[in-house]
């Protein structure tokens, strides 16, 4: 017994269908100066603490309870 429907695998596109050539990507712009290991732990500690703080305050909001 077959089943009621076969289902075609869908074809793998692997190149676009037509010829055109795809338009140039614009060049990724470099900065010229280092990031320093301190700026990067500046940043993470800012990020932490900003994700601390949100939370703190919806657990905190969730507390609230009406009085009426």
């Amino acid at each position: 017994m077959e089943p009621a429907r076969k289902f075609d695998q869908p074809p793998i596109w692997d190149r676009p269908s037509s010829g055109a050539p795809k338009p140039p990507q614009p060049e990724r712009i470099v900065s010229e100066r280092e990031i320093q290991p301190r700026e990067i732990t500046a940043g993470k500690i800012s990020f932490y603490l900003t994700v601390a703080t949100a939370v703190w305050f919806f657990y905190w909001l969730n507390g609230i309870q009406c009085p009426c």
